[in-house]
């Protein structure tokens, strides 16, 4: 994990005590490594260079601070899945011309905000809601910038990942579809399109399995594009970047996967039908995830029928996934790196059997 140290048997996080900033700022926290987060930013924008875009999926944490952090650290802008997640971005500080949204279930009134917003980039994920994107803009007296996303017939994942598409899904126009929607786009007079959007899955831990979808991403573009006999402005891959949760779990390649990407989009430009393409990405946990530690404290011990437990005054309420999942790396902040002692159960304040493990 990036930006965690042990030291005399503390637990450090950039620098700070970790038991010290409980202490200071009370718990259950989350407290994050703010130089790592920048340097990630960074670490990512170099091996993208300047030929693909980096949108921020405020999804994976929308803290007003850690957005802030982002947007300064020099993103281009933000990705969104709701009306809070775009409140947090404009609360954040990033223009609303560099906000795309999505999501299969926008209701009208989070597509009004959006759209009265001025928002960049509304990418629709079936034609009803086309429609409703048109008539919603019609009444504003504006026109709105799409996107559609595609639901890809290739499917390059594999099994026992976290699937946003390929197959039967309620992501996006299935590949087959997409050609009539573009076409019904420009029939629309408050509509403008501009490009697709895809993402297969999330939570990837294998570099060239996230590039072999982007590679698929690109072809399918450019099929698109020739079938409905138009420009393809931009291409968004989604996110999907993983990070490990266990210690066996593999880090994501970064530096291999941004320098291969280029490469591949390189070539692809090479074609007229795909020459003048933006591309863009939308990295989430992979920013944070790893920057960050769930804090809680200790607040009761005690035995029931032969074991240990160790209330806490966090539980699955606030680190639900994780603990959940059973995928979490633990350490007692004021004995980190000590060994023995007596193994106990964990609980939490919840009046429920379900937050303990």
């Amino acid at each position: 994990m990036s930006g965690i140290a042990t030291i005399n048997g503390r637990l450090y996080l950039d620098g700070e005590d970790v038991a010290h900033a409980a202490d200071r700022f009370g718990t259950p926290m989350y407290l994050y490594a703010g130089d790592s987060i920048v340097a990630g930013v960074g670490e990512i924008r170099e091996s993208l260079g300047d030929l693909v875009e980096v949108y921020y999926s405020i999804k994976a944490n929308p803290a007003i601070g850690l957005c802030k952090l982002i947007r300064d650290a020099g993103v281009d802008g933000a990705e969104i899945a709701s009306s809070g997640e775009l409140v947090a971005a404009l609360r954040s500080g990033f223009d609303p011309s560099t906000v795309l949204f999505a999501g299969p279930g926008k209701t009208d009134d989070e597509l009004t905000h959006a759209i009265h917003t001025k928002i960049g980039q509304i990418n629709v994920e079936s034609q009803n809601e086309l429609n409703r994107v048109d008539a919603i803009a019609a009444k504003h007296g504006t026109v709105q910038r799409i996107g559609i996303r595609v639901n890809p017939e290739s499917d390059s994942l594999g099994q026992g990942k976290i699937r946003t598409g390929g197959g039967a899904q309620k992501f996006g126009i299935d590949e087959s579809k997409v050609v009539n929607a573009i076409k019904l786009a420009s029939e629309l007079e408050h509509v403008e399109f501009v490009g697709l959007h895809t993402m297969l899955g999330s939570q990837v831990l294998n570099a060239e399995l996230m590039l072999e979808t982007c590679k698929n991403a690109l072809c399918m573009a450019a099929r698109i594009g020739e079938a409905a006999n138009v420009q393809i402005k931009s291409l968004n891959f989604g996110g999907g970047l993983g990070v490990p949760h266990k210690d066996d779990d593999p880090v994501f390649d970064l530096k291999h996967f941004g320098k291969r990407l280029v490469e591949i989009i390189s070539f692809a430009k090479q074609t007229q039908s795909l020459a003048g393409l933006r591309c863009m990405i939308e990295p989430g946990r992979v920013l944070v995830s790893e920057h960050g530690l769930y804090v809680s404290r200790v607040i009761d011990v005690k035995e029931s029928v032969g074991k240990s437990f160790a209330i806490l005054d966090g539980g699955i309420h606030q680190a639900l996934l994780p603990i959940t999942a059973n995928s979490y790396r633990m350490s007692i902040a004021n004995r980190a790196g000590i060994q023995g002692g007596t193994p106990v159960l964990l609980g939490g304040p919840l009046c429920t059997s379900a937050d303990q493990w």
